[in-house]
């Protein structure tokens, strides 16, 4: 079977499906999709929400509580010590299919009827106010948090500790507005670094020690940008240009771009991986077109997820197999259509199950099995009912994609897709998703100007938690932890003068988005697919693999 062109019902771009895309949906036995690959991803990202929290009171207890939902959301929502009680039974809640009308809508309405858990957070101690959190303690605004403690103000920080302001941090301490950095301790304002310690402002450097403002450096230590130098003289140099001082900051950064420009950069982050495309992808084989991968085999369309096996469109989702179209499906198997359905098999649009299998249409279930919208069945009647569905969403056009927009419990500016896919409300509404307009934050409720913030590290005082900022760039106020005060203070850092939103969506805007566009290596001219834009080609020299490699060896 030959590649065909498509055209998204969505963006109204052309977008390809390959031979392998036909034998996979083939396989399950799904149409093939009607958007394209971006879009996908951007309808999946809007049934969740990271970090815009809301105060509001439990549905069931009235307790005040910290939420991922508004108060004005019209879900029923307890705390999560209250929705893992053995005293309710999710399946009182379940109905008969009525074949006279969507699935879509009948959907709803048991979304709408089955309680939810207010954050999402297994095992963790002292993370009240951060979400996605698993086995973390003590970490405040960290969301995606995995087996961390001691961390603030983060987006997917794994296996970390006492670190604030990072963006894909993994298995590190004490870094300090870090991007796509892993294995490294006491690095600071650094992206694409591992095995780095005790460094600040590097780039795509592994092994190094002691350096500043350096790019594509292996196993060194005591260069500053790019250059070796001896102790006194890197001394010299942190003692002229410290980290209290913005200038010193813009200073290594602006040199380190410099450099980034005049040497050889590498297609696409990742190690001991074949045939793969996209970035950050390491120890696969045959995973296309995905990102932030960590592991898997014979798998295309996948973002940040770990192990994942023969899957198509998956997203947040470690240790998965055999699924499409999941999203935060951990330790699942043939999971299709499903929004946070953990350690299930035979899984079809569902939401929010667990240890569950042969389940369709379900929600908030807790180890059960043969059950069509929480309604419980034999064997027997569940793989006939099941059939009958389908063949109804076949008719209906909803069989073979994810659950529509409508259904998602978030409006698109409090969702994951504003931060990988930022949209103007009016672009928003024009595409037919919601929009919040009363976020939780307040203006005009400072008690301290920045000007008088302390204009060296040694002179920050616990005091400051008590004062109310306001950020220099949104005038949004932000507060200070005494977590991240005496942090600023130990590693000679001001405090920002951003709030966490505009310091996170800086982060974020130093990544390359989740596109590929072809590209030519620089040094021997061989074609590959990249996430450097065609603008981005003409600034940075951009080799293949191979080259890569010959040049920074």
């Amino acid at each position: 079977m030959n590649s065909e062109k498509r055209t998204c019902q969505n963006c109204k771009k052309e977008f390809t499906i390959e031979p392998e895309d036909f034998a996979f949906y083939a396989r399950i036995d799904v149409p093939t999709p009607k958007l394209c690959p971006r879009c996908r991803q951007q309808r999946r990202m809007m049934f969740r929400n990271f970090k815009t929290l809301y105060k509001r009171n439990s549905d069931r207890s009235m307790k005040s509580l910290v939420s991922m939902y508004s108060p004005q959301a019209p879900y029923k929502i307890w705390s999560h010590e209250e929705w893992w009680q053995d005293d309710w039974d999710p399946k009182s809640f379940g109905r008969d299919f009525d074949f006279s009308r969507t699935f879509t809508e009948q959907f709803q309405e048991l979304l709408l009827s089955v309680p939810r858990f207010a954050l999402m957070n297994f095992n963790s101690e002292a993370c009240e106010y951060s979400n996605f959190t698993n086995g973390s303690k003590n970490c405040y605004l960290v969301f995606g948090c995995v087996e961390d403690e001691g961390c603030s103000y983060g987006h997917i920080v794994w296996e970390s500790k006492d670190s604030l302001d990072n963006l894909y941090l993994h298995k590190s301490e004490l870094c300090y507005g870090c991007v796509d950095c892993l294995n490294s301790y006491r690095l600071f304002y650094s992206g694409e670094c591992e095995d780095c310690s005790d460094s600040i402002g590097l780039y795509d450097c592994k092994g190094c020690t002691d350096c500043v403002g350096c790019v594509g450096l292996r196993q060194k230590s005591r260069h500053i940008f790019n250059q070796p130098v001896s102790k006194e003289e890197y001394d010299k140099f942190l003692a002229e240009h410290p980290l209290g001082d913005t200038k010193s900051i813009e200073l290594i950064l602006g040199k380190r771009e410099e450099l980034r420009k005049n040497l050889p950069q590498k297609n696409y982050f990742g190690s001991h991986n074949n045939d793969v495309s996209g970035n950050h992808i390491h120890n696969a084989k045959n995973v296309q077109h995905s990102f932030d991968v960590q592991g898997g085999e014979n798998s295309k369309f996948a973002y940040t997820a770990r192990n994942v096996v023969d899957s198509y469109d998956v997203a947040f989702s470690p240790d998965i197999e055999y699924s499409y179209e999941a999203l935060t499906c951990m330790k699942s198997n043939r999971a299709y259509f499903c929004h946070i359905c953990l350690s299930s098999t035979d899984a079809y649009y569902s939401d929010n199950c667990f240890s569950c299998s042969n389940i369709f249409g379900c929600a908030g279930l807790k180890s059960e099995e043969y059950c069509i919208f929480n309604k419980k069945y034999s064997k027997e009647e569940y793989v006939e009912l099941k059939s009958k569905i389908i063949e109804h969403m076949k008719k209906t056009g909803e069989w073979g994609e994810f659950f529509s927009a409508k259904l998602s419990p978030f409006k698109y500016n409090e969702s994951i897709s504003q931060e990988y896919f930022p949209l103007k409300k009016d672009e928003a509404l024009e595409m037919g998703y919601g929009w919040r307009d009363d976020l939780p934050y307040t203006t005009g409720q400072e008690t301290l100007k920045n000007d008088a913030l302390p204009r060296e590290p040694g002179l920050i005082s616990i005091e400051l938690c008590k004062e109310v900022l306001a950020c220099d760039k949104c005038s949004r106020n932000y507060k200070l932890t005494e977590g991240e005060v005496g942090f600023y203070k130990n590693a000679g850092l001001l405090v920002p003068r951003m709030c966490f939103d505009c310091r996170h969506a800086n982060r974020m805007s130093q990544r390359n988005t989740r596109d590929l566009w072809p590209g030519v290596c620089a040094m021997c001219g061989s074609e590959f697919k990249t996430s450097y834009s065609p603008e981005q080609q003409k600034q940075y020299k951009i080799y293949c693999e191979t080259c890569y490699n010959n040049a920074v060896a």
